[in-house]
């Protein structure tokens, strides 16, 4: 997507992503809120940048963690600015960013861990892909949560939330194969994968890949 002004997550609210991806019929946040946990409690990194951050879902598992360094960044402001008002003052070394994840510039070799959820659907994924690479240290890792396609049920599930409707145009699933093969050629190798079904016919796909 080029142009901020284009893009259909500048206009869609907080309460509304929030109220939808945890609604019954969808119960997104929840899942993402507790891999976020897997992730820390397994990996314990000492630097962690996560794309895609919202209003700081996860980030309560971050108060209380001896961590260096946290960076979240989102193309939404208002998130941005929700996610700065809960979390600045208890999660240690924080610092948000907000910008378009498809020109996101980060300092290289910096990161322990990089976690994109539901972040490779909405952006060039080659091009970001190369970037958390470079972003990473030797041996760190990058945590991905893609969604599969489902035989019976829509990519954008339909709730009440009318404004996630607008994502349906630019919505394009990335299968765990093409992207297997886009990391493994820029040096990732994948350490760990699984599928999660939180309702039937809606699955996704967990990968941890290594840089080496």
């Amino acid at each position: 997507m080029s142009g901020k002004m284009k893009n259909p997550w500048l206009q869609i609210p907080s309460e509304d992503y929030e109220g939808h991806m945890s609604a019954p019929n969808v119960m997104q946040l929840q899942m993402l809120n507790q891999i976020f946990k897997q992730m820390l409690d397994e990996y314990e990194p000492q630097s962690i940048c996560v794309l895609g951050c919202t209003a700081g879902n996860g980030f309560e598992h971050l108060i209380n963690r001896e961590i260096d360094r946290v960076v979240g960044g989102d193309i939404n402001p208002k998130y941005v600015a929700e996610c700065r008002a809960w979390f600045v003052e208890d999660v240690q070394n924080l610092q948000l960013i907000c910008a378009d994840l498809n020109e996101l510039e980060l300092a290289n070799s910096t990161f322990d861990m990089i976690y994109a959820a539901l972040v490779f659907e909405y952006v060039e994924v080659e091009k970001v892909l190369s970037k958390t690479y470079r972003w990473l240290k030797k041996n760190g890792l990058m945590c991905v949560v893609l969604q599969l396609p489902g035989e019976n049920s829509p990519a954008v599930s339909e709730t009440e939330f009318s404004s996630l409707k607008l994502l349906k145009p630019f919505m394009h699933l990335v299968s765990p194969e093409s992207f297997k093969e886009m990391a493994h050629e820029l040096g990732f190798v994948e350490i760990q994968n699984y599928e999660e079904e939180i309702i039937p016919g809606k699955s996704f796909y967990i990968g941890i890949f290594e840089k080496l």
